[in-house]
């Protein structure tokens, strides 16, 4: 796999360069905006992985660039993550926040080329979820951790306060803004669930 690896810590750039080459992949590493314009341009990239603290360039726009390309994204946040983020038109299909284990970018890296090549639709209420997309019906973008979510609701599986709650949030503003009846509630004592019609 060709992957571009862009973000402003050369130290970092070095170590995780070696890490998806021992891997098997083809890896180029960048350090700045005009560079991932640069190197993405014909170059026919798999995968870029992107810190958001990118220097030169505005993050959204090389994601949107890339969303153009049918590129998909992996955004390196240092900080961590927030609804706005994942309402951006331009969001990632995924994002992770230092610090973090090789293996754990390695999972996730395997996890978003995996939903790329699953011709699934997860159906559920009034609306549609494609997995290779990462689209919601209307053509809403969502990322892999939403995609997780909706997969675990859907399975009727709980799901508890965490990690999960800037995503949820996310979700129920893209299935408002797409004007659809389901929305995701905290019942107690049950977690997360679907509804519909705000039941």
């Amino acid at each position: 796999m060709k992957i571009l690896l862009a973000d402003p810590d050369r130290d970092f750039l070095t170590v995780f360069k070696k890490v998806f080459e021992s891997a098997g992949n083809d890896v180029t590493a960048v350090f700045d905006g005009t560079q991932v314009i640069t190197k993405a341009a014909g170059h026919g990239y798999d995968l870029v992985i992107l810190s958001r603290s990118i220097p030169s360039v505005d993050s959204s726009n090389l994601v949107e660039m890339m969303h153009k390309s049918c590129v998909p994204v992996i955004l390196l946040l240092r900080g961590s993550i927030n609804s706005e983020l994942l309402l951006d038109q331009a969001v990632a299909n995924s994002h992770i926040s230092f610090p973090f284990y090789p293996d754990d970018l390695l999972r996730l890296v395997d996890e978003v080329m995996e939903k790329l090549h699953t011709p699934e639709k997860i159906r559920f209420e009034d609306a549609e979820l494609s997995v290779s997309d990462f689209e919601l019906s209307g053509g809403v973008r969502v990322t892999n951790e939403e995609i997780n979510i909706i997969r675990t609701l859907t399975a009727h599986e709980p799901i508890y306060a965490g990690r999960s709650e800037p995503y949820i949030s996310a979700l129920n503003n893209k299935l408002e803004r797409l004007n659809k009846k389901t929305r995701i509630r905290y019942i107690m004592k049950e977690g997360y669930r679907l509804v519909t019609n705000y039941e």
